[in-house]
């Protein structure tokens, strides 16, 4: 199956049970990092996304990556949802690159719900596809000012953005 069709069944069509596919080769990306005090933190949804779907898709894969690395390594992750978005955002899909950086700055705030002693001092972000990296710039600026240091990110997928994609395909 073509990656961007995994990816769509995913998160379209709700075929959650997909992340234990998605998750092992994620789970190996984790082998970059030190993982001592470090928590995962899914990218949020957006309400619309989330009423439409039922489900974060970071959030599902967070958690079968930290099930995964828990069964083959060992090593307990927490995941903690804590981010989430303060304002509407345009949707990323249709926009070009500077326009999906521009649409997320001051988009995200951190939860203020936790204890400063529960929250781990270092978190690692994951999300399912990275474009230009907007939404883990954001995240990183939002965490960063509660005081987690953001060592690093892990998503399944990459894509181009549209307007690239289409100048790919002409070179390919």
């Amino acid at each position: 199956m073509k990656i961007s069709k995994l990816v769509n069944a995913f998160k379209e069509s709700g075929q959650t049970s997909l992340a234990r596919v998605m998750s092992p080769p994620m789970t190996e990306a984790l082998a970059n990092f030190d993982l001592k005090d470090a928590t995962l933190i899914p990218m949020p949804s957006k309400r619309e996304s989330f009423s439409a779907r039922g489900f974060e898709p970071a959030t599902v894969l967070a958690r079968s990556v930290a099930r995964h690395l828990a069964k083959r390594q060992k090593v307990l992750l927490p995941v903690q949802n804590i981010l989430s978005y303060s304002k509407r955002v345009a949707d990323q899909a249709s926009l070009s690159g500077h326009d999906r950086r521009t649409n997320l700055i001051g988009s995200m705030v951190a939860s203020k719900k936790l204890r400063a002693d529960e929250l781990a001092t270092k978190a690692i972000l994951i999300d399912d596809i990275v474009t230009t990296g907007s939404t883990f710039a954001e995240a990183k600026r939002c965490l960063t000012g509660i005081g987690v240091e953001v060592i690093g990110f892990v998503a399944f997928a990459e894509t181009l953005p549209k307007n690239l994609q289409k100048r790919h395909e002409k070179v390919v």
